[in-house]
């Protein structure tokens, strides 16, 4: 028996496991060294960092279960501290959490908990993970993390130091979950709930020093974190602005030191703009477009593979990225991850089978509505236009609807069948599965339910043999490949412009955009 520990990303983008094995049927994980990648250059300390985000929404509050976008992540992972963080290496370290095993073929962990602060002082207990993480489960629970924690079958304390996770099955990437922005530990209160705005029940590196829903959020260094390593700056501001080119305007105006998404068509001006530095590195995101899969007409299989041959990728990688990325093959996991299948045929735009599948679904035309939006990212509504294009010779009319920006993931995403679509990926397949595509998940936009990957993704979550948990990722993306909603014709690159007097260490997490939406933590300012 083979088991894995935890993934590191490699120079090439591609996912790698280590890990040590146990006897007596013990699943023993031992954790990374519980430090970050330290800069090659000392840091310097102080200084304020502002930064212009291209999400935001008037619904953004404080409360983890709410997070679900760029804004929502990058306060997740200022304010608040997880178990375990993936760090500027790529591996797996531990946050709150000191240590943990893995026991009885991955259904059981253990984590200890390091000797650690909340933002008023208070020592962070075992009772305060369990209510936490508790928040997110149960039959009443409204959080958007309640599929990621529903292989929990139940969590109880060994003393306040140690937290006992038991799983309905074997999960060998657990310990992954426990990074997810969603899963924050605050305070508890004595009736085992939480007070999410109370602001000194947070235990990351930051405080949170104002917050205006979808408009600003100041934060103040807070010297309770466990972890004098992290945080350089001593306040930071993030303003909320949606329009690319304003965006743009502010950093090179210095209104902001860092933004992220620039507009793909100028990066060459920005990046020859004096004192303004152009950065990029690949990922886990993927653009493009989902269909509720259980809505007519899209519970047409046919009707599906039809949109699907019927996108040029070649030209809309182009119009969208500008090359800044690669091409992608409908299925959410890109090569960065570990069991990522390249053996699926690149599908590739094809208007007579496209033609050949819209017959087969009983159609010679068809009239659909296709909403979006540049909160979904920048180019979409160019790309839904090409979209157009592409489809008129097959017969599908294609009415593009420019959704407004401000508005768009609450009102649009999770409520109109036919969208453009921005995802930022997971670390690991199975927490990108559980999260968009399991059948009875909170974000699954393609209203995905297939029995065969309901199944696979219990087993392959608790196969311990790298060969057959391969085969079984493997399988899963096929699935999504060829019976799937996503239409997913690009990867892009993650792109994001700073200042000069911004500074970093030589090494990126991968996890997220930015370092990981963690920069305001592990960046820092040099005049």
């Amino acid at each position: 028996m083979t088991v894995s520990a935890f993934n590191k990303i490699s120079q090439a983008g591609r996912v790698n496991r280590r890990g040590l094995i146990k006897g007596g049927g013990a699943l023993g994980l031992a954790m990374a060294a519980a430090s970050f990648s330290s800069p090659a250059k000392a840091a310097t300390k102080g200084g304020h960092m502002k930064m212009g985000c291209s999400h935001g929404m008037a619904t953004d509050s404080t409360e983890p279960g709410t997070y679900s976008h760029g804004f929502a992540i990058l306060l997740s992972y200022t304010i608040h501290a997880k178990l375990t963080i993936v760090g500027t290496d790529n591996v797996l370290h531990g946050d709150l959490a000191e240590s943990w095993d893995g026991l009885d073929a991955a259904k059981k962990w253990v984590f200890r908990l390091r000797d650690a602060e909340f933002h008023d002082g208070s020592k962070i207990t075992a009772a305060d993970v369990i209510a936490s993480i508790n928040h997110h489960r149960g039959a009443d629970s409204t959080s958007n993390a309640k599929s990621v924690v529903e292989n929990i079958a139940s969590i109880t304390a060994d003393g306040d130091n140690t937290v006992v996770f038991d799983l309905t099955s074997g999960d060998a990437d657990f310990p992954f979950i426990l990074t997810d922005y969603q899963l924050a530990i605050c305070k508890a209160n004595a009736d085992g709930t939480i007070d999410w705005q109370n602001d000194g029940s947070r235990a990351g590196p930051y405080k949170l020093a104002s917050f205006e829903p979808g408009v600003r959020a100041v934060f103040e260094k807070a010297d309770t974190y466990w972890n004098p390593d992290v945080g350089h700056v001593a306040s930071a501001e993030v303003l909320v602005i949606t329009d690319v080119t304003a965006r743009q305007n502010a950093l090179l105006t210095g209104e902001v030191d860092v933004i992220d998404r620039p507009e793909i068509r100028t990066l060459d001006m920005l990046s020859n703009a004096p004192g303004i530095r152009v950065e990029e590195d690949a990922g886990f995101r993927y653009f493009g477009f989902t269909v509720f899969t259980r809505t007519a007409p899209y519970d047409n299989n046919d009707l599906r593979l039809a949109l699907k041959y019927g996108i040029d990728r070649e030209a809309m990688l182009n119009v969208a990225l500008s090359g800044h990325g690669i091409l992608g093959n409908d299925t959410p996991i890109t090569p960065a991850y570990r069991y990522y299948n390249a053996e699926i045929p690149q599908r590739s735009y094809d208007p007579d089978r496209a033609k050949f599948h819209l017959n087969k679904a009983g159609l010679d035309s068809l009239d659909l509505e296709l909403s979006a939006s540049s909160a979904a990212y920048a180019a979409a509504v160019d790309c839904s236009l090409l979209y157009q294009s592409n489809l008129a010779p097959i017969g599908i009319n294609l009415n593009v609807v420019n959704e407004p920006a401000d508005s768009y993931w609450s009102n649009v995403w999770l409520k109109k069948p036919f969208i453009a679509i921005d995802w930022g990926g997971r670390p690991t397949e199975d927490l990108m599965f559980s999260v968009a595509f399991k059948a009875d998940a909170p974000w699954n936009d393609t209203q995905f339910d297939n029995e065969r990957f309901e199944k696979l993704l219990i087993e392959a979550r608790a196969e311990l043999d790298e060969t057959k948990r391969r085969e079984m990722y493997g399988e899963m993306q096929l699935i999504l490949n060829e019976e799937g909603g996503l239409i997913a014709p690009m990867l892009p690159n993650n792109i994001w412009a700073v200042r000069s007097r911004i500074r970093r260490g030589e090494e990126l997490s991968r996890a997220w955009e930015l370092d990981g939406w963690q920069f305001i933590s592990r960046w820092w300012i040099e005049e």
